[in-house]
């Protein structure tokens, strides 16, 4: 647990470039430096010096060589120009190698070493050969330059920064603008985003400017178009206003002539309605006289046949005895259907498969077998050839729900030796489908249908019958099916052409035993159907016997003498002759009464189309009863229409459209001109984000150089013992120039142009210092700073040095004496046929 604190704790950890320093510079090949040269390095100030041309100054060029900087930034053309080329009398290097040793102890490079590896110091280097490749290398492997840069990133080295004080720097300072000498503000400050950022928006406003002046000029447009169809709106409301007058006049005069024919027809069905009444009534009296008429006709015929009693009698006798031979037939076949039905309903109770081994299973009493194939299928008779022979043995596959009760029942024919039976579980067999072939081939002529369709089964048995009948396809003849290949086909006769084109036919035999047969005309069900139809036949034959029974009775008993019935036959045919003048007379009436309403009914159809054409057209209109001006003659109302039309015409070309083009553009001007409102927000809202970097920038600008300003103002009192310097922004303008006015003590104040040379230079020196104080780094190299000045100055300048070197590292290459021995180390550099070398130099204490 405290492990893993402490390793918490380091990762939380903040590093400054404080937290490493150069152990040690190691240079083979590079340069003057031909041998392997280690030059260590301390805290505080060292002194590098020697004889112009010795190769002092290469210790930084090697320093930063390592750190990524440009062959051309370090004395050279090309990178192989860094490599020792042999001077005088030596043999040139093949390759350049420069490894610098930092200090680790604070583990501020700790994330760039492998996992769990630790030490007190790290490696970093980077070599060059005389092809022109050039290898970066880290704790003595190849690496990426990218890692490089990040490990100069994490402690801030930059050799192009400040605290790589060249030659030529101090001088640089002194001679630069003061636009250049505001830029190295910027730079340290890093306003240079702000620039980034706000050349973004400007770019960004310039689009959204041009942007808003373009919609603004479609704007008007839009604006200008919108008035004119304004215009042409309130024109076709007006006329549209007419237009609805004008209907609703049309639909006026419609409606008075519909209730005109409207009561026409009602007094029409009223007249028609009374004829129908009378008509009624005649028709009604007349069916009466019918009656009478004929009820007398067959009293006389009644009386004419009991004339011929005798032969009647006979007669119905005969047709008693065969009615009852009727019923002694129907009776037999009677016995025969129940017969029928009876060993049926065994023959399903049995389920009798021809397979002593299905059979058995079939009579198992177990609730999990549904049944044999068999038994599960009916089908229409034309088809049942084909669909047995297409099953074939499978008709006897027994349908169980699972393969637990498929293994049962097959233990059982096992255990009691019985024989064998083809399982089908429900949870088991695969659903086949139907093959491309077999779909294409059932669009062929004379082939009907999949086996499987041309069956009835319960849907939930649809697994074992596509198992059964997979995609076998039933035609009429194998005619029909001599050009398909690849598919299984089943004739309505039984004949079979198998999937490899083997064809099976001729006469079948006929099936012994007791298999069944799928036809419907074996189903117990239908035979009921005609056991009822022949017991109703029975019951009609015995109620006609029973008739017959009764007339031959009634004729038996009633007999009268022939005089009686001669005298009433002539009574009842004198009846007939005046009933029959009196039918004449309403039969009359009735064919004048029709003839008057088919007159009538015939005015119907035309006024009831005319009143159905004023309805339809009436739709037309969307009009309530009560808007319409029912009061008006159609003259007046078409009066009052011709002069609403002299109105319409009087208005000139009108367009309608205009109502519907000013709502939709007016909407599209509404969302048009919110666009324009955001777009000139948009623009007011970049110029407010321009203010805001503007300010920003500023404020970064005015914070850096605040600092640099303080510390440039106390260094320059140090190193002149007095007086006053200070940075001046031009206009206080951040986009201007930045001078340097510097007043020495007992001067007037002056730029740093109107000074002297040493003058200059301290000053120069001054804002160097101020930089490095402002950004820190592990460690400062400067290169021959103190060269310009004299003896006073250069005390002055080591004496800050010393101050400085007291919590930072300073390395400085120097031909000045003073300089040097305010050093705690010095090492001099000496040349030898080409070779530089270095040696420690004792100081004086």
């Amino acid at each position: 647990m405290a492990e893993a604190q402490a390793v918490e704790q380091q990762e939380e950890k903040e590093y400054s470039p404080g937290d490493t320093k150069i152990k040690k510079v190691t240079s083979k090949g590079f340069k003057s430096f031909q041998q392997k040269t280690a030059v260590p390095f301390y805290e505080g100030l060292t002194a590098i010096v020697g004889e112009n041309g010795n190769g002092k100054s290469n210790v930084i060029d090697a320093i930063s060589f390592v750190f990524g900087r440009r062959s051309s930034k370090l004395r050279a053309e090309k990178l192989e120009q860094l490599i020792f080329n042999g001077g005088d009398s030596r043999k040139p290097a093949d390759y350049a190698l420069v490894t610098i040793t930092l200090d680790n102890s604070s583990g501020i490079f700790d994330e760039f070493l492998e996992d769990e590896e630790e030490t007190d110091e790290i490696k970093v280097g980077r070599k060059v050969t005389r092809a022109g490749s050039s290898m970066y290398k880290f704790m003595g492997t190849n690496c990426k330059r990218s890692k490089i840069d990040e490990i100069a990133r994490k402690a801030n080295i930059d050799p192009e920064g400040y605290h790589f004080v060249r030659q030529g720097k101090v001088t640089e300072i002194v001679e630069q603008s003061n636009v250049a000498r505001r830029q190295v503000i910027d730079e340290l400050s890093g306003v240079a985003e702000f620039d980034r950022k706000k050349e973004a928006a400007l770019e960004e406003l310039e689009e959204v400017e041009s942007k808003l002046q373009e919609q603004e000029l479609l704007l008007e447009e839009k604006e200008s178009r919108l008035e004119k169809l304004k215009e042409e709106k309130e024109l076709a409301l007006k006329y549209r206003e007419l237009e609805k007058r004008k209907e609703k006049l049309e639909a006026s005069t419609l409606e008075v002539r519909k209730r005109a024919l409207s009561n026409q027809l009602a007094n029409l069905n009223t007249d028609v309605s009374d004829k129908r009444e009378r008509l009624e009534e005649v028709s009604q009296k007349l069916e009466e006289i019918d009656a009478e008429i004929e009820n007398k006709q067959d009293r006389i015929e009644e009386i004419e046949d009991k004339q011929t009693e005798g032969n009647d009698i006979a007669h119905l006798e005969n047709k008693i005895e065969k009615k009852k031979g009727e019923i002694s037939n129907k009776r037999d076949k009677l016995e025969d259907l129940e017969e029928t039905i009876e060993e049926l309903e065994k023959m399903q109770s049995r389920s009798n498969t021809g397979s002593k081994a299905v059979n058995a299973v079939l009579q198992l009493d177990d609730d999990r077998v549904i049944g044999a194939v068999q038994d599960l299928v009916s089908v229409q008779d034309k088809f049942a050839v084909a669909i047995e022979t297409a099953a074939g043995s499978r008709m006897n596959n027994v349908v169980v729900e699972n393969s637990s009760a498929a293994t049962d029942a097959i233990n059982y024919l096992k255990r009691q030796n019985i024989g064998r039976a083809t399982m089908l579980p429900m949870d088991k067999i695969n659903q086949k489908s139907k093959s491309a072939k077999s779909k294409m081939a059932k669009k062929k002529k004379g082939v009907i249908d999949y086996a499987s369709n041309l069956i009835n089964y319960n849907n939930d048995y649809q697994k074992a019958i596509d198992y059964v009948f997979s995609d076998t396809l039933v035609a009429e003849d194998l005619d029909s099916v001599k050009n398909i290949d690849g598919v299984r086909v089943v004739t309505l006769d039984g004949d079979i052409m198998s999937r490899g084109g083997a064809m099976t036919g001729g006469k079948k035999k006929k099936k012994r035993g007791n298999s069944k047969k799928l036809s419907s005309s074996l189903d117990p069900e239908e035979k009921k159907k005609e056991k009822k139809k022949v017991k109703e036949k029975i019951e009609d034959l015995q109620k006609d016997v029973a008739e017959l029974k009764r007339m031959k009775k009634n004729r038996e008993s009633k007999q009268e003498t022939d005089q009686e019935l001669k005298e009433e036959r002539k009574q009842l045919r004198e009846a007939l002759k005046d009933i029959r003048g009196e039918r004449q007379e309403l039969y009359s009436e009735k064919q004048r009464l029709k003839t008057k309403i088919d007159n009538e009914k015939g005015k119907k159809p035309k006024l009831k189309a005319e009143l159905s054409n004023i309805k339809e057209d009436m739709e037309e209109f969307d009009f309530d009863t009560d808007e319409l001006k029912t009061d008006s003659s159609p003259e007046d109302l078409k009066k009052k229409k011709k002069q609403l039309l002299r109105k319409q015409n009087s208005m000139g070309p009108v367009n309608m459209r205009a109502i519907d083009e000013y709502k939709k553009k007016s909407e599209e001007f509404e969302s048009f001109k919110q666009t324009v409102s955001e777009i000139r927000q948009e623009k007011l809202e970049i110029e407010d984000m321009i203010d805001e970097i503007d300010q920003r920038k500023r404020s970064r600008f005015m914070d850096t150089l605040t600092q640099i300003q303080d510390s440039f103002s106390e260094i320059f009192t140090q190193l002149f013992e007095g007086g006053n310097g200070e940075l001046v922004l031009e206009d206080d303008d951040i986009e201007k120039g930045l001078k340097i006015r510097a007043q020495p003590p007992g001067k007037e104040p002056h730029i740093i142009d109107a000074l002297s040379g040493g003058e200059k230079t301290m000053t120069a020196i001054a804002f160097v210092f101020a930089i490095l104080e402002y950004e820190e780094s592990p460690f400062y190299l400067m290169d021959e700073i103190d060269a310009a000045l004299d003896k006073t100055n250069s005390k002055l300048l080591s004496e800050l040095l010393k101050d400085y070197a007291a919590e930072n590292q300073f390395i400085v290459i120097s031909h000045n004496d003073i300089t040097v021995r305010h050093a705690e180390r010095a090492y001099g550099i000496s040349m030898r046929d080409g070779v530089s070398k270095v040696r420690s130099i004792e100081l004086d204490a």
